[in-house]
């Protein structure tokens, strides 16, 4: 970071001195890697990328292309990850909405079933 010094010069006047800095950043600069793009548009991902990111053959990525230009590679994980948490506020405490999909499933096969024997019943009375 720049540090400044002013030095009072005779009476009122300021005078800025030279531009001291400071030393080596603290945190190095983040990777970059070059890639290339191949014939039928495949990208091969450094090995240092598939170990870091625990991504084996056959695994499944998300690509996001963003409005600015900028691609976001992201584990089939770590994509799901973020959606749970986007629908995160919507979900009741105590309450499973799986578990509410399969009451209300149960509700429709009753009425199902009930509609049915209904239908039956009539069919053996008109004698079909």
């Amino acid at each position: 970071m720049a540090h400044y010094t002013v030095k009072a010069q005779r009476g009122l006047r300021v005078r800025e001195a030279a531009v001291e800095y400071g030393g080596v950043p603290k945190e190095p600069p983040l990777p970059v890697y070059h890639v290339t793009v191949t014939e039928r548009g495949r990208l091969v991902l450094p090995l240092e990328i598939r170990e870091k990111l625990k991504i084996r053959d056959g695994d499944r990525v998300s690509l996001t292309l963003e409005d600015d230009g900028c691609v976001t590679l992201q584990t089939f994980d770590v994509a799901l990850r973020r959606l749970r948490g986007m629908f995160k506020h919507l979900a009741r405490p105590g309450r499973l909405e799986s578990d509410e999909l399969i009451k209300e499933r149960r509700r429709e096969a009753r009425r199902e079933e009930k509609k049915f024997k209904t239908w039956d019943a009539r069919l053996r009375r008109a004698g079909k």
